[in-house]
């Protein structure tokens, strides 16, 4: 395992063209005994919005950023669509998103009794892409992600140091 050190730049978290994920350490009561983990830092204040994706996606492209935001504007529209028809969205090197519906109650005992009014409410599944079978399953989306170990404050605007752990 490869330690380094990582500063926090303006919004940008990519140290070296690798594509980074912060964690911090939190604690959980578990059977009445509190427990370490890592968790996930986000950094909320500013997240993408549909304007940087476009930006973005059209340096990568010959298409406009004005372009690239229509499509990206029209796409959940389009989406919820094909997912109203029973259909699942799945869109190549992300995933698949469908509607999951969620109930309220503990069910009842027949099919008869299943009623619209169990249904508390639709939400938007989302499940990443994942390619191989079995042991050689794995997600592009997640691949190559380096953790780095977030030590200071997550709203403080400061730089911080961290440890980045490359397995």
């Amino acid at each position: 395992m490869q330690e380094r050190s990582a500063g926090r730049s303006k919004g940008s978290y990519k140290l070296k063209n690798e594509t980074v994920m912060f964690f911090k350490k939190g604690k959980q009561k578990i059977g009445g005994i509190v427990k370490w983990f890592p968790r996930e830092v986000v950094f909320s204040r500013h997240p993408a919005t549909i304007k940087d994706l476009a930006e973005e996606i059209a340096h990568m492209s010959t298409a406009s950023p004005g372009d690239v935001y229509l499509v990206l504007a029209c796409l959940p529209r389009v989406m919820a669509q094909f997912m109203s028809e029973s259909r699942p969205v799945h869109i190549e090197g992300l995933g698949s998103f469908y509607f999951k519906l969620s109930c309220a109650g503990r069910g009842v005992d027949s099919p008869e009794e299943v009623d619209r009014k169990q249904i508390k409410s639709i939400r938007v599944q989302f499940l990443p892409e994942r390619q191989g079978k079995g042991k050689f399953m794995r997600r592009p989306m997640t691949e190559g992600v380096s953790l780095i170990s977030w030590e200071g404050e997550v709203d403080d605007g400061k730089a911080a140091e961290t440890t980045l752990l490359d397995e």
